[in-house]
Formats: structure tokens, C-alpha cells, sequence
């Protein structure tokens, strides 16, 4: 008995000195996804004033952050935990996007902003599936866990996210002066051959 409380007391000890259970010096922590607290935390840092190569370069490397994290949760089919690592990471390519704005990217700012718009809206029409399961035993019967069609926990925020998108990429259209044609992709060339 007594060993069991010394394991358990060394457990304790062990989990409250590993990094990702204490906060960051700032009070955050982020619990889903450990990995982007300190760039989150470097975003927190900024000022109004700073420059927008700075700002770009914390905000990038926040929604960078997000994307791995994003991807290690779709890998192991943790839906919501990704759908929050993609709505934190979009909001900060928004931020992203902003900073390269301003900096007279706007080819940069469109491309970052296009893809957090898509992957946020992924989010907004995200609805849960039905679940079947089939046994390898023949002699039992398969299993269909039927689904109520929730939308994710996120749309609201991530549906926030594409408005923001839409707004950068209108005054990315309005600097670069260039009209973007309201449709699909153009049609390819006739071929020469009849």
C-alpha cells in the first residue's frame, strides 16, 4: 500500500513539472494544442504599434502551429480537437494576412487568406456522421451508431473566421486593383482539332 502511494505521489510530481502542464509565464496554457502555447503567447505579446513584419511573423507562426496540431488530431479522427486547432490557427492567418496587407504582399495575403477561408468554412459545414462497426466474429451482428447531424462545437467562430477572410480579401481586391471575376475557374481552350 505504501508503495502505491509513493507511485502515485511520483506521478503527480513527474506530471506537474512536464512542460505541457504548466502554464506559459503569461497565465496561458493550451490544453488541446500544447505545441502552439508559446507562439500563441509571443501573439499576446505584440502592440498596436509594432511593425507588421512582426506581427506577421508571430501570427504565422501561431497559425503554423494550429496546422500541425490540426493534422495530428485529424490523424488520430479527434474531430472537434481539429476543428478548434483549424478555427485558432484560421484566426490567426487572418491576422497573418492582415500584417501582409500591409505590407503590400497582397498575392502572399490572398493565398493565406483563400485557404484559412476554405478550411474555415470546412468547419462551418461540418455536420457528425453515422457510425457503422463490423465485427471479423461472424457470429456477431454489425453496429450502426446513428447520428443526430450536430454541427461542430466551432461554426460560430469559424463562420466569424470566413467573414473576416471575405473582408481582407475585398480590400485585397481594392489594393491590387485588379477585378476578380465572380465564378468558377475559366473554361479551358478549345482544342485545335475539331
Amino acid at each position: 500500500m505504501r508503495a502505491l502511494a509513493v507511485a502515485t505521489a511520483l506521478a503527480a510530481a513527474a506530471v506537474a513539472g512536464s512542460p505541457t502542464a504548466r502554464a506559459a509565464p503569461g497565465g496561458f496554457s493550451d490544453a488541446i494544442c500544447p505545441e502552439a502555447t508559446a507562439a500563441v503567447v509571443a501573439v499576446g505579446k505584440l502592440r498596436v504599434d509594432d511593425a507588421p513584419q512582426r506581427v506577421y511573423d508571430a501570427a504565422h507562426a501561431a497559425a503554423d502551429a494550429y496546422s500541425r496540431c490540426s493534422t495530428d488530431k485529424l490523424a488520430y479522427g479527434f474531430r472537434e480537437a481539429q476543428h478548434y486547432a483549424d478555427t485558432r490557427g484560421c484566426g490567426f492567418g487572418v491576422v497573418a494576412a492582415r500584417a501582409l496587407i500591409a505590407l503590400n504582399r497582397l498575392e502572399d495575403a490572398r493565398r493565406d487568406l483563400v485557404r484559412c477561408r476554405d478550411r474555415a468554412q470546412q468547419v462551418v459545414d461540418w455536420q457528425m456522421e453515422t457510425e457503422a462497426h463490423a465485427s471479423a466474429n461472424v457470429h456477431t451482428e454489425s453496429v450502426t451508431i446513428l447520428s443526430d447531424h450536430r454541427p461542430s462545437m466551432y461554426r460560430t467562430a469559424a463562420a466569424e473566421i470566413v467573414q473576416a477572410a471575405d473582408q481582407a480579401l475585398t480590400e485585397v481586391d481594392r489594393r491590387s486593383g485588379i477585378p476578380r471575376r465572380q465564378g468558377g475557374r475559366p473554361s479551358p481552350a478549345p482544342s485545335p482539332t475539331p
